[in-house]
């Protein structure tokens, strides 16, 4: 991968432990329900931004009999992926599913690969989506399916709203977009697809939320978002928007874990999803 691809895909959240612990917490059934039905028993997928794998790995008990890939930008990630799958009690899996290292605009795979390619809060990270989604489709079938779920960030809704929520909400399209990444790409989603050169009649969008509440989830996503704002890689990029001091990204922090003991906390992010016949 050329030092130009990896510049570009640098991912906005970083890498903290904060971050990759949520990601761990995606399946296949809460993140990817708009295509499951679509999965035939022997397909072959490719899931592009595949952080953790542990969406990728749950794919497999809806392809009993198919194989499945998950590559990534980051060699800890695809480490930890490939690690996490090692530790799993089925015996087949490793013959099933593989991690590799790649760029989504330049997956190293021939055309026509895949029947279906997949990515789940990964284009809206990028500068440029549209050529991430033509690579896709690249590598899809003629027959396959392409599928994106894509959060609409800013339209986030944290309940009880926080003295900083809308601060946190501005500074952190900020670090998005200070990369020219768009963080409300769920809205987008089908406009990139037509940019990408399928035809409104290849196109097929839905949208569910991201979202969770109550006691248990209120102590989750508090404080992972507590210990991902104070992540030194990412308070450094907010603080460089200009829009927050060290001090106030402090008080975003204490905030966080306070809504942490809510037992009425809901936090919620709606997404935009595609299916695109190829």
């Amino acid at each position: 991968m050329s030092d130009t691809a990896t510049k570009s895909q640098t991912y906005t959240q970083g890498h903290s432990e904060a971050v990759l612990r949520s990601h761990a917490s995606r399946t296949a059934e809460d993140s990817a329900a708009f295509l499951l039905p679509h999965l035939k028993r022997d397909a072959y997928i490719l899931d592009v931004g595949c952080g953790p794998g542990t969406i990728t790995t749950s794919f497999l008990k809806h392809i009993p009999n198919g194989r499945i890939v998950g590559v990534d930008t980051s060699a800890d990630v695809i480490g930890s992926a490939a690690k996490r799958l090692s530790s799993l009690p089925e015996s087949d899996l490793g013959s099933r599913c593989t991690f590799a290292i790649a760029s989504a605009y330049d997956l190293p795979y021939p055309e026509s690969t895949f029947d279906v390619v997949y990515c789940h809060q990964m284009l809206l990270h990028l500068p440029e989506p549209v050529r991430a989604l033509r690579e896709m489709r690249r590598v899809c079938k003629p027959d396959g399916l392409v599928a994106a779920r894509e959060g609409d960030f800013s339209a986030s809704i944290v309940y009880p709203s926080l003295p900083t929520t809308q601060l946190w909400l501005d500074t952190a399209g900020a670090v998005f977009r200070s990369i020219g990444a768009e963080p409300d790409g769920g809205r987008r989603l089908v406009r990139w697809a037509l940019e990408a050169g399928y035809a409104s009649e290849q196109v097929s969008f839905s949208s569910s939320n991201l979202g969770s509440g109550g006691p248990a989830a209120a102590q989750f996503w508090g404080h992972m978002w507590a210990e991902r704002v104070a992540a030194d890689e990412w308070k450094e990029k907010a603080v460089k928007t200009g829009l927050v001091t060290h001090n106030q990204v402090e008080q975003i922090r204490e905030d966080w874990l306070k809504w942490s003991e809510r037992e009425d906390a809901v936090f919620l992010t709606p997404c935009g999803e595609v299916l695109l016949r190829k």
